[in-house]
């Protein structure tokens, strides 16, 4: 056996840390890249605000990368009083959307 560990990275992870710090993002969905801020996510997809005027939904099984600005995040984070932000330490709830409802 190893003594190495691995850490699995997935879209998923890089969203919601992404989310957590209110950081534009940009995604790639079939060769093209979406750019806005997260406003909603469940396990399914994610909402990004495109500006003022736009949202669009994203299928998380079609998003082939994720890009984000570390400095953006780095900013947010050295706002909060000294919370450490860490992948594998903290408890997380999953992401879940708002409540459904029909007319």
């Amino acid at each position: 056996m190893s003594s190495r560990s691995s850490t699995l990275f997935t879209v998923g992870t890089l969203l919601r840390h992404a989310q957590d710090s209110g950081a534009s993002v940009r995604v790639l969905v079939d060769g093209c890249w979406l750019d806005g801020r997260i406003v909603a996510a469940d396990q399914h997809g994610v909402v990004l605000e495109e500006g003022p005027d736009g949202q669009v939904l994203v299928r998380l099984d079609s998003i082939t990368a994720v890009g984000f600005s570390r400095a953006e995040i780095d900013a947010e984070a050295g706002s909060e009083e000294q919370e450490v932000r860490s992948h594998g330490r903290r408890v997380r709830e999953p992401i879940e959307a708002g409540p459904v409802t029909s007319s």
